[in-house]
């Protein structure tokens, strides 16, 4: 499993993190679906991440310390997705520890249970999280989860930097090699 399974735009992929981080306060699990256009067919990856529903605007009472999501929730999803066209590619939520591999609960009680559903995991209830290669990346497949870590996890969950967000990058990048080098040279 090497092809790309979603794919986010930078900006929303720093937002959700920090949003998750600010939900979870430093001391409980927070979380969200990873939602994609309706008529985005299932089969094309990656999948492009277009909008976030997290776990306490469907479901108020659900951060519990852990993630105790109710069928209230589902049914507030479901609704958002029939109004604004979307359907669920994902989900997203913290741990409090840098580790981020499923836990048993994880595991036997996944947000969706269908084949394909990407389900991420973000340590330290999302502080300093930067890009995918922080992130579990746990796909389902055949009933049960293939996961990644690491560079592998970045294989999988791709953040599209805009052309001028690259642009400045690369700009800042060479400054910063030109200064290193100016630096050195005196």
């Amino acid at each position: 499993m090497t092809d790309a399974r979603l794919v986010f735009d930078a900006s929303l992929f720093r937002s959700m993190i920090r949003e998750l981080a600010r939900r979870g306060a430093g001391r409980r699990e927070s979380g969200a679906f990873l939602l994609t256009a309706r008529d985005h067919p299932a089969d094309c990856l990656p999948q492009p991440v277009t909008a976030i529903a997290y776990y306490d605007d469907l479901d108020p009472g659900c951060l519990t310390g852990a993630i105790t999501f109710r069928a209230d929730g589902y049914t507030a999803l479901a609704a958002r997705c029939r109004r604004d066209r979307l359907r669920v590619v994902g989900d997203i939520h913290t741990h409090p520890s840098a580790r981020v591999v499923q836990s048993r609960t994880d595991a036997a009680n996944p947000m969706v249970a269908l084949d394909g559903h990407v389900a991420l995991i973000a340590p330290r209830f999302a502080s300093g999280v930067t890009d995918p290669t922080a992130l579990g990346v746990h796909v389902r497949e055949n009933g049960g989860w293939s996961s990644s870590f690491g560079p592998q996890s970045a294989a999988l969950v791709r953040i599209r930097e805009h052309g001028r967000h690259r642009l400045q990058r690369a700009l800042l990048h060479h400054l910063a090699a030109g200064w290193k080098r100016l630096r050195r040279n005196t």
